[in-house]
């Protein structure tokens, strides 16, 4: 079966992309909804008419209860949905109820028998907490199974997915993804998030997704196991994860539980549905309260699946608009927990810089401490380091405040006496031959603890030789604050190219 992935537009790592499985197309990032293959709440008739092009289901229990039928007429007739169908193998039933009485040959041979479009091998789920024996033996098992898997059965049609196993044990993470790459899987998974989610160690979660994916070439898709939930969507996106499967849709309506964008709120604790799905816009809370438990669950299902489809095009608008960032930053205010994970966040900003574009067209917002991290703010403090130049032995620094200075130029570049410098409280002082350049003049300041003020200008350029600095310019109190100046020139100078893109 044929199997390509391209990226279209990116940020940060996080990435749209074409995800093209035979002649049936999934755009990234992209969340499979896990359905029960012989009691499903939501119909795949009806996932499908919601925007859900493709559906991943369980292949053990298949095998288990259903495998004569879906031998003899395949899964996408089984349970009717001809789109994309993702099968996994059973390792989150080995997790839960220990070892499965089914080898690896088996359950590939059936998965390919049944015509899933993509498949997981079997694994063993390292889970939490474990030991680094116990997580060591999870990976070297999971990965003889891939390898197999592959061997005997990488010339079907089922594009095989291998799982990346290891925990936090970020050593064993890198490696089993690195042998995956090696032993030619072109869509990998990373396994065992579920009970860090669930402990709310998001910033352990960050610390494994970005071993797998310093371990998985720019170009390969990475999937993330059973990671449905609205909060760390954004956080996932932006560290390069493209697509995801759950059925917390449905687990968490069984229990009344009710997505929002800031979290998992009880049913029975709200007044009101602060949402406009079709759900929520023609029932209330009581009406839901009032429902049996069948009908509630379902509409429920249906409700926290449109708020993980709207998160996940928040976050694909966010890409498209350069502000995946700031993005995952407000998602992070959420839950301490949460800001943690975006501090820890900040540390990758080498990394998250690969699929940052050079120029954007919105400027940038620098709120925090971790902004200054940012990938764009750290490209454009390290270029200045290599582009400034000393021409003269005298500098002027001019502080411009864009309400109330309308001068572009200083005087002193004009009459090229001196080497002109404008002072920003991030950057410091800057040659003004880069006023208009992505991103000087483009940021947007909030108050910052420790700006760059004159006097620190001042001893910058002393330090670079100059014999004499003087100001030229606004008042002192003007060097605190530079604000956009978008109202004075519209876009950026130049538009967004995708060659400015990785590919």
């Amino acid at each position: 079966m044929k199997f390509s992935f391209e990226v279209k537009e990116s940020d940060l790592l996080g990435r749209i992309g074409s995800l093209k499985v035979g002649g049936k197309t999934l755009e990234t990032p992209y969340l499979f909804p896990v359905i029960h293959p012989v009691n499903q709440q939501v119909p795949p008739g009806e996932l499908k008419s919601m925007g859900f092009g493709g559906l991943m289901t369980n292949s053990y229990i298949i095998h288990s209860r259903r495998k004569e039928e879906a031998l003899r007429e395949g899964i996408h007739k089984l349970l009717d949905f001809d789109g994309v169908f993702m099968t996994d193998s059973g390792g989150y039933q080995v997790l839960e109820y220990g070892d499965l009485e089914v080898d690896y040959a088996a359950i590939a041979s059936f998965q390919a028998g049944i015509g899933s479009d993509i498949a997981v091998t079997l694994d063993r789920p390292t889970g939490y907490p474990q030991t680094r024996l116990r997580a060591k033996e999870t990976v070297e098992y999971s990965l003889k199974n891939a390898m197999a898997t592959m061997k005997e059965f990488g010339d079907s049609k089922t594009i095989w997915v291998g799982p990346i196993q290891g925990g936090l044990h970020l050593d064993l993470v890198r490696k089993s993804a690195a042998a995956l790459v090696k032993g030619g899987f072109q869509f990998l998974a990373l396994g065992s998030p579920v009970q860090v989610m669930e402990n709310y160690m998001f910033a352990d979660l960050v610390k494994m997704i970005s071993a797998a994916r310093s371990a998985v070439p720019y170009s390969a898709p990475l999937h993330l196991f059973g990671a449905g939930h609205p909060l760390t969507m954004a956080l996932a996106v932006a560290l390069g994860c493209d697509t995801f499967d759950s059925a917390s849709y449905v687990m968490f309506a069984r229990t009344g539980r009710y997505m929002t964008r800031g979290g998992v709120m009880t049913l029975q604790s709200m007044k009101y549905l602060p949402c406009a799905c079709q759900v929520c816009s023609k029932t209330g809370v009581q009406a839901l309260l009032e429902l049996d438990q069948k009908e509630r669950t379902r509409l429920l299902s249906i409700h926290n699946l449109f708020t993980l489809k709207a998160e996940l095009d928040a976050c694909k608008e966010a890409i498209v608009e350069g502000r995946l960032w700031d993005l995952v930053e407000e998602r992070s205010m959420a839950h301490p927990r949460l800001r943690e994970a975006f501090v820890e966040l900040a540390k990758f900003s080498k990394v998250l810089s690969v699929g940052t574009p050079f120029l954007k067209d919105k400027g940038l917002f620098v709120r925090s401490a971790e902004d200054l991290q940012r990938p764009e703010v750290r490209r454009a403090a390290l270029g200045l380091e290599k582009v400034i130049r000393k021409s003269s032995s005298r500098a002027t620094v001019t502080v411009r405040n864009d309400a109330r200075n309308g001068r572009r130029v200083p005087r002193s570049q004009k009459s090229g006496a001196h080497d002109s410098y404008l002072l920003h409280p991030i950057f410091g002082p800057y040659p003004s031959e880069l006023e208009f350049v992505y991103p000087f003049s483009q940021t947007e300041v909030g108050a910052m603890e420790h700006p760059v003020t004159l006097d620190d200008a001042k001893k910058t350029l002393k330090r670079m030789g100059y014999k004499t600095v003087q100001k030229e310019g606004a008042t002192k109190n003007e060097f605190t604050r530079v604000r956009s100046r978008r109202s004075r020139r519209a876009a950026s100078p130049s538009p967004r190219s995708s060659s400015a893109r990785p590919r």
